[in-house]
């Protein structure tokens, strides 16, 4: 069956809803949050995605006209050898906080990331968090062992990667380095949009 780049992303997305659904569910039954301002995990060079997972990041750049920003900011980086993610912002104006610029869009990972378990070797579910949320709230961290225990509904890792995967598997299993996924969706989508589209929309 084919589907249309658009289409894929807006089913990418739809199921990113429903992770961050069931995601907030465990949140508030747990109080477990990442902690302000932190972005360890965004500045980490080895977070990687594939181009089905960025699909809905690209369209919305691509609506919002940042694209040659963009890919010029990609290229950049691939010069310096830096690859950090592209839409990280360590530190905003006036001393804000660092952000991700896209966040509602960011990939599979960047969700999942201290708030999903783990199929063991046996089988079994296992919570996985981030090593600051370990240190900095055990006892936050415990509770959301046990509620994972007694059967609350959280993302596993292994599952959601090939949920999203298996809607076109072409797309969705090749894993690269997070600014070359970006890149390579980003050029997808520009060369198959129709003429005049951004006046259409």
């Amino acid at each position: 069956m084919f589907h249309s780049s658009t289409d894929l992303g807006s089913q990418v997305l739809m199921i990113y809803q429903e992770m961050d659904h069931r995601i907030k569910r465990l949140q508030d039954a747990t109080g477990l949050r990442c902690l302000t301002g932190c972005g360890t995990c965004c500045e980490n060079p080895s977070v990687e995605a594939t181009v089905l997972e960025v699909l809905p990041l690209a369209e919305q750049i691509l609506m919002m006209q940042e694209e040659e920003m963009i890919l010029a900011a990609i290229e950049e980086k691939e010069n310096q050898v830096d690859h950090s993610c592209i839409l990280y912002r360590p530190h905003g104006p006036d001393s804000e906080k660092g952000k991700c610029t896209y966040y509602a869009y960011r990939p599979l990972l960047c969700r999942l990331f201290g708030f999903a378990s783990r199929r063991n070797k046996f089988g079994d579910l296992e919570f996985s968090t981030c090593k600051i949320l370990r240190e900095k709230n055990p006892g936050t961290v415990r509770r959301a062992e046990i509620a994972l225990f007694e059967g609350l509904d959280i993302p596993v890792y292994q599952d959601s990667f090939y949920r999203i995967g298996s809607i076109h598997p072409d797309k969705g299993f090749r894993r690269l380095p997070i600014n070359l996924a970006l890149k390579a969706a980003l050029e997808i989508l520009y060369w198959k949009r129709p003429r005049g589209w951004r006046d259409a929309a």
